[in-house]
């Protein structure tokens, strides 16, 4: 039982020489003052401007990938709702045999996500802050048309936030 007791009082002491420390070089020290973090985002739902970058459009496969920032160049995260329709013409350059063909057909596929009612189409994913990927499921231009007609593409992409959305634009592939 001696061991135990001698043992104990040993563990003390050392902790108690241990905790004698200068008090001075403490009060020396200047405060540790943490700069606050550097604000390089803002979530979809808050920003008051949403501008589009379009970085690449496959017109054959519907492949979008683009950019999003507010007015003061913060990256725009976590869109979710949008509306993208693309545009499919024929060749300007060949003329046709029907009649109304002077109109300049087109056709038109429609992308639309509500994420409040967990209806959406196509996929859209955020590849890093600010950038997304869509990519157009089941997009066939040949469904209206006759095969192959379709030889230009273009697309509108409005990207919708809480309080913004984008500018709707006529975007060509690239």
């Amino acid at each position: 039982m001696n061991d135990k007791l001698v043992t104990s009082l040993l563990a003390g002491l050392l902790l108690c020489t241990g905790c004698g420390s200068d008090s001075d070089s403490a009060k020396d020290e200047p405060p540790v003052i943490n700069p606050p973090p550097v604000v390089d985002s803002i979530d979809a739902t808050e920003a008051l401007a949403i501008n589009l970058s379009l970085a690449e459009f496959d017109g054959v496969s519907g492949t979008l990938n683009f950019s999003l920032a507010d007015d003061d160049a913060l990256a725009v995260t976590n869109a979710k709702d949008y509306s993208i329709t693309y545009f499919g013409f024929p060749d300007e350059n060949l003329s046709s045999s029907h009649a109304k063909a002077w109109k300049r057909w087109h056709v038109t596929h429609q992308y639309t996500c509500d994420s409040a009612a967990a209806d959406c189409e196509g996929v859209l994913v955020e590849t890093e802050k600010g950038s997304y990927r869509f990519d157009a499921t089941d997009l066939d231009w040949d469904v209206n048309t006759a095969p192959g007609s379709v030889k230009k593409y273009k697309v509108a992409i409005e990207i919708k936030g809480t309080l913004a959305s984008t500018e709707i634009a006529l975007l060509p592939s690239t």
